[in-house]
């Protein structure tokens, strides 16, 4: 059996001499892909006769050269020297590899499946999982295959996969957890490269990690040299393949990216945890062929799947500090259902920072007195009073389903639409501010009752179009509100309520539709507004 040995970018490449034609040139379609420009597209075949190999040249720019000396048809043995372009091959003679038996059972493919059988082993994670224990991945034959295994392989393997398990354990990334994983398939294979690919949002395959040799890339630019119809195959159908000798196998070799990147032995399974599989990791080597064994392809779907489940795992914690810290900063702002309706929507910590337009209800709420009150005061009954009226305040709103903006001093901000749309802002404000006052009145009569002083507040309200998200400076951020709809509100409440009061803006009124008793204030001239606007009062029993 003869074989050609080259090189190609620095890395050692053998070719077996297999089939009736290979043919070489720097196109594509080429069985040895030479890629330069002293090279012709098509510029050579190499031929099997009755009596062994021939080089014949298809009329190529540069020639061919059987050992320096340019030749049109010559015949080939063991020891030449081929010269193709700039490119030197050199014709061996090994000894033919005897050829594996595949495995009995359903770790051969139907050729149905994907297309892929012949020289390639293929096993079903359902197989494995029902082997070794691991619970059901799809549906589970009722008497899987026995694997027989060679105790000093599998203590070696055992050992690698314990240090693996322990290493897994601790690492606080995915990245990590990749590197292990590819660490270890090198060190159990003898592969020239290795690749992770996990499932993006969109469902494509993008490779996270890709280790040449000694080399080690994450999340490389350019084009990965796998083939991504194997590997999706693989992933869809739910099984782990090996292939002998990729360019030799019929059902494989058909494959533009196979012949393109020259991959010959290969391996790959998917990354699986349960029933969920999110990405796909690949071993083989370019240059050796019948590298790897079914066994081997055991380890590798085992790889994959400590892979999967450590990957998952840090997600998984990621998402819940994520939502964590989100939670936490929420809690200043919102009532626990509308956080819980922020982290359904998926909106989180970046969609809150994001400033947008939103139709919203403002509200106000000043406490009236409060001023005398803390010059005549200890700090202690200051802090009691204030303490008393901005919880009632805010217990009112998040029960509505508002959002707290601020503590301005003695007064309130907060709004009602945003961060998760309200149809009903208007109504649900109103609400909180009606309760605001009623609280407030109940609070103040249970202090008279003690003979201590009582307390107003007053409160208004506007509805229309404002800016809302993250506003300030790179040292401190607040969730807030800007916009007309925020200034009228304000002056509302300044100038216009009286203390108990509940004011209305005119859109306000509009969207209430009628839900609430309302009496008509008329046109009011606020101060910084060039017209004039039409106020309300809520009518209280």
């Amino acid at each position: 059996m003869l074989r050609l040995k080259f090189v190609i970018n620095g890395e050692e490449r053998l070719f077996p001499l297999t089939g009736g034609t290979v043919r070489l040139g720097r196109g594509n379609d080429n069985d040895i892909v030479l890629s330069d420009v002293s090279v012709s597209r098509n510029h050579a075949e190499i031929l099997r006769d009755g009596t062994g190999w021939s080089v014949h040249d298809l009329k190529s720019t540069n020639g061919v050269e059987l050992n320096r000396v340019p030749v049109e048809l010559a015949p080939l043995r063991s020891g030449d020297q081929l010269g193709i372009g700039t490119f030197e091959l050199r014709v061996e003679s090994v000894e033919p590899r005897p050829v594996l038996p595949p495995p009995a059972g359903p770790a051969l493919l139907d050729e149905t499946l994907s297309g892929l059988a012949n020289a390639t082993i293929i096993r079903p994670l359902s197989d494995f999982a029902a082997a070794f224990g691991l619970g059901a991945v799809a549906a589970v034959p009722e008497k899987p295959a026995e694997i027989a295994v060679d105790p000093a392989w599998a203590d070696r393997m055992f050992r690698f996969l314990t240090r693996l398990a322990r290493e897994l354990i601790v690492a606080d990334s995915a990245d990590q957890v990749m590197a292990r994983v590819l660490d270890l398939a090198f060190e159990a294979f003898a592969v020239d490269r290795g690749f992770i690919l996990l499932s993006g949002e969109s469902g494509d395959l993008v490779c996270e990690l890709m280790r040449v040799k000694d080399r080690v890339q994450f999340r490389p630019d350019g084009e990965v040299p796998v083939s991504r119809t194997m590997l999706q195959a693989v992933m869809d159908e739910r099984v782990a393949l090996v292939t002998f000798d990729a360019l030799s196998d019929q059902r494989l070799s058909g494959g533009e990216s196979i012949r393109l990147h020259q991959i010959r032995s290969a391996m790959c399974a998917p990354l699986w945890s349960g029933d969920r599989i999110i990405g796909v990791v690949q071993v083989d080597s370019p240059v050796a062929v019948g590298a790897f064994v079914e066994r081997d392809l055991d380890v590798l779907a085992t790889l994959a799947n400590y892979a999967a489940v450590a990957i998952e795992r840090i997600r998984y914690a990621r998402q819940a500090e994520f939502e964590r810290q989100v939670r936490s900063r929420l809690e200043r702002y919102h009532s626990p259902a509308v956080i819980e309706e922020v982290l359904r929507s998926n909106a989180g910590d970046e969609g809150l920072r994001r400033l947008q337009l939103a139709e919203t209800t403002v509200l106000f709420a000043d406490l009236v007195g409060f001023t005398a009150f803390a010059e005549n005061s200890t700090p202690e009954h200051v802090a009691e009073l204030l303490d008393a009226f901005l919880s009632l305040s805010v217990e009112a709103i998040f029960r509505a389903g508002g959002t707290l903006d601020k503590f301005i001093g003695d007064c309130v901000m907060a709004f009602f639409g945003a961060p998760v749309p309200q149809e009903d802002h208007a109504l649900r404000a109103v609400r909180a501010a009606v309760e605001i006052q009623e609280g407030l009145a109940a609070w103040t009569a249970e202090r008279a009752a003690q003979g201590l002083p009582g307390f107003n507040a007053r409160v208004a309200l506007n509805s229309g179009p404002v800016v809302v998200g993250d506003i300030g400076s790179a040292r401190r951020v607040d969730y807030t509100v800007l916009g007309n709809t925020v200034n009228v509100a304000a002056r509302l409440e300044a100038f216009v309520a009286r203390p108990g009061d509940v004011i209305l803006g005119p859109e306000t009124h509009r969207l209430l539709n009628g839900a609430l008793p309302t009496e008509p204030l008329g046109d009011i001239q606020l101060k910084g507004l060039k017209q004039k606007i039409k106020a309300y009062r809520v009518v209280r029993g």
